[in-house]
């Protein structure tokens, strides 16, 4: 269908005409041998839609035309008589309005056809849209890491060795200022620490580093270390997934969980789990919080919103349950395994 559908698109309108034409001549001439007691004349339809679908309504009106001097010959020619001429052509006019009909009601449900279709293109086209800014997003957030990572926080590893020898000659000679450079060397470390979490952030599933295991392994131990709760990253089947686009909106799903687990669900125990069994993928990011009726957090909050518009993105869907027997299970699944 899909073929014949492709062909007749592509066929010029003349074309089209022409076919239309000879399928009416045809209609009236299986019209004609079938005889006036059959009635045959909504087959004339056929030819009318068919021009009204693939050409323009004003070829179908001259068709409709057509298929009525069809019908008018063929009930005729099969011997149809009538105690007045007039009522062949009132039976004619009738034939004509009701063709007229077919091809409002043909060309409305075609008007239809198109605006659905126009917004399913406009849909289709704004997904795209959204697909290429948010991998522009992610693609300048890696950069401006990687950046980050190879020249700030190395040059400030360097000025911070630098400031630790100048310390060590300042206490050897026991100066007044020792004390001031080991604090400088101390700071221009933390800063170095700070730049490195942040280039992370950034940039945080690298391939060439364990990809989205070591992302969410280092995820729930820097949580760990700054929030102070027991985080945790299970996987049961370990393997890699080769997709970056995949694993990146992965580990910004668990990343926002774990917010979300930290902040509104006051969670002291929180496990991250990836699942790649066969033919799935699953993420999930259970906690011991007080979960959403308690606290009242709604489920369609802007955080949530992006997750699920995440999981979108990568054909899967996010499920959010009470977790046993207290706190919230968020689950991503992709059905199709993502992975070698």
């Amino acid at each position: 269908m899909e073929r014949i559908d492709s062909l007749l698109r592509s066929q010029p309108r003349g074309w089209l005409f022409v076919e239309a034409l000879g399928l009416a001549i045809i209609v009236g001439f299986i019209d004609y041998l079938t005889g006036y007691e059959v009635a045959f004349w909504p087959f004339y339809s056929v030819p009318i839609l068919l021009i009204l679908w693939y050409g323009n309504h004003r070829l179908a009106v001259v068709i409709s035309v057509v298929s009525t001097v069809a019908w008018w010959w063929a009930d005729k020619a099969s011997g149809h008589v009538y105690s007045n001429e007039w009522l062949r052509l009132w039976d004619a006019t009738v034939r004509l309005i009701f063709f007229c009909l077919v091809i409002f009601a043909g060309w409305t449900f075609r008007q239809q056809r198109d605006a659905i279709r126009a917004r399913l293109e406009l849909l289709e086209r704004s997904q795209q849209l959204e697909k290429e800014i948010i991998s522009i997003s992610e693609r300048e957030q890696q950069r401006i890491g990687r950046d980050l990572h190879d020249s700030v926080c190395q040059f400030l590893v360097a000025i911070g060795f630098t400031a630790s020898m100048v310390s060590r000659e300042l206490e050897r000679e026991s100066h007044v200022l020792a004390k001031t450079a080991a604090e400088i060397a101390d700071f221009l470390q933390d800063a170095a620490r700070q730049t490195r979490d942040l280039a992370r952030g950034l940039s945080p599933v690298d391939q060439d580093e364990g990809g989205l295991e070591s992302a969410l392994d280092e995820l729930a131990a820097s949580t760990s270390r700054l929030a102070g709760i027991s985080c945790s990253f299970v996987r049961p089947s370990p393997a890699q997934i080769r997709d970056n686009t995949q694993a990146i909106h992965l580990f910004r799903i668990a990343q926002e969980a774990l917010a979300n687990a930290i902040k509104h669900g006051r969670a002291k125990t929180v496990v991250i789990a990836l699942d790649l069994g066969e033919g799935a993928c699953s993420l999930r990011i259970s906690d011991d919080g007080i979960g959403f009726a308690s606290n009242g957090s709604k489920k369609t909050g802007m955080g949530l919103s992006i997750m699920r518009y995440r999981a979108r993105m990568i054909g899967g869907t996010l499920e959010i349950r009470t977790n046993a027997p207290t706190g919230t299970v968020v689950a991503c699944t992709i059905e199709k395994r993502p992975i070698d």
